[in-house]
């Protein structure tokens, strides 16, 4: 069982400058809350619709749970140069878009900021720290889960615990900005190792996000289904197996059970794999299915399952771009 290492709020914390690299469902929820919680927090987006909307119309934000919508005013932008005064940088760009993203703010980020990843999939951090070195990167995992519906909208759709860990093991970079998120609302502790955290949403990942895809189903409704239960039962399994053989300590006893609670609790989200479909934009599956996949190879392991829904996913990637060019 996951525990929070304990964190006591100050009574007169400091405004934090926050910049939130990729304003997508997942960056727009943490910037929305971190801004309502009195931060100055800025979005850095492409999508110059959603960056419009921000300004013009505010942030909406509706809670799954409630159906109560709030309405969040913060600064957007789509000119890299809005992150020149930031603290802290925090990366939610589709784990593809990790290394091009980091390299244009290279030259951006103040020296002293922390730079940290709460993306999916698995092997982010290390991208990060070629560019910004250990002393300023970060990563965490988090249970939370948004669905963008359109510029300026999004909807949180589940909630759970975060954690981040410095990559120098270092505590005191991250203790602003665990408070900050702690006031946003955030259950949010700071970790030694990460990497088991990691690999324990990973494998969470591993067994809803791809099949979400292929089958256009919601979180919940794979659990709805004789044939989606068996290949997520397969997709756990495998991925458990290449985690022990890494000698990777999961932080849940029953991996498969872990899985199905997430994709219950998480039931209306849209995974972040079935909205890149719904967009035909280029999947993440490289960082999900795909990193068990390249590990189980360097294992000398057989994930069959992993390696034809990767195949599947890689497939349909291809088709979107082919449509995507064909529309251009």
């Amino acid at each position: 069982m996951m525990r929070l290492s304990p964190l006591h709020l100050s009574d007169n914390m400091s405004c934090m400058n926050i910049g939130i690299i990729g304003a997508g469902a997942m960056g727009s929820l943490f910037g929305g809350k971190l801004s309502s919680a009195g931060h100055n927090v800025v979005l850095y987006d492409i999508n110059q619709a959603h960056i419009d909307a921000v300004n013009n119309l505010g942030l909406r934000i509706e809670d799954a749970a409630t159906g109560k919508e709030t309405t969040v005013r913060l600064q957007a932008s789509s000119d890299p140069a809005c992150l020149s005064r930031v603290d802290t940088a925090v990366i939610f760009v589709k784990s593809t878009a990790t290394a091009s993203a980091a390299g244009r703010f290279a030259d951006i980020l103040p020296a002293g900021s922390v730079i940290i990843t709460l993306q999916n999939g698995y092997g982010n951090e290390d991208i990060l720290k070629r560019l910004y070195g250990p002393e300023r990167t970060a990563a965490g995992v988090t249970s939370h889960g948004a669905t963008f519906l359109g510029p300026g909208l999004i909807r949180h759709a589940g909630k759970g615990p975060t954690y981040v860990c410095m990559s120098s093991k270092k505590r005191e970079p991250l203790r602003n900005f665990v408070e900050a998120l702690s006031e946003a609302g955030f259950e949010t502790g700071i970790e030694d190792d990460i990497q088991n955290l990691i690999w324990s949403k990973l494998v969470i990942n591993v067994g809803i996000n791809a099949l979400t895809a292929l089958t256009g189903m919601l979180n919940g409704q794979l659990l709805r289904f004789d044939g989606t239960r068996k290949v997520m039962e397969a997709l756990v399994a495998e991925a458990v197996e290449v985690t022990k053989a890494r000698g990777i300590r999961l932080t849940y006893s029953d991996p498969l059970k872990q899985v199905m609670e997430t994709a219950e609790k998480t039931a209306m989200n849209r995974s972040s794999m079935l909205q890149d479909f719904d967009r035909k934009t280029v999947s993440e599956i490289e960082f999900i299915n795909g990193a068990i996949m390249a590990e189980a190879e360097k294992l000398r392991i057989a994930v069959p399952v992993n390696s034809a829904v990767t195949a599947l996913i890689r497939a349909l990637d291809e088709k979107h771009e082919t449509e995507r060019n064909t529309i251009a």
